[in-house]
């Protein structure tokens, strides 16, 4: 996804060190900065106007909420407010701050539940 700074975002596999990771990088493909941690298979991300990242970490059934600079600032739902449920797809709507997550649960019960998640 194109940042509000012209960079891009992007989830990729690192295959070094066997995890997956959100990366900023420039139009020439250089890598800017990275987050990586416990992400699981392959993170989604949204990005807003002021260049904040939100991450479905699918391993940990969360999502985060990253900086512009890809520092974790929180996490915005845990495991329990989705219902155990794995984050599959994102969808931030800035103008009414609510973020749309399709949710893949056992036996095939996925869904899409809708949070309001404004951010300041």
């Amino acid at each position: 996804m194109e940042s509000p700074t012209g960079t891009f975002i992007v989830a990729d596999n690192n295959t070094q060190l066997r995890q997956w990771q959100v990366s900023e990088v420039n139009t020439e493909g250089q890598v800017l900065r990275q987050f990586s941690g416990s992400l699981g298979w392959p993170p989604r991300i949204a990005i807003d106007s002021q260049g904040h990242i939100l991450v479905a970490d699918w391993n940990n059934r969360r999502i985060l909420l990253l900086d512009a600079q890809l520092a974790l600032r929180r996490v915005i739902l845990d495991e329990h407010q989705l219902n155990d449920k794995r984050p599959r797809r994102l969808c931030y709507v800035e103008q009414s701050g609510q973020l749309l997550v399709g949710l893949f649960g056992l036996g095939g019960s996925n869904s899409v539940a809708v949070f309001d998640v404004l951010q300041r």
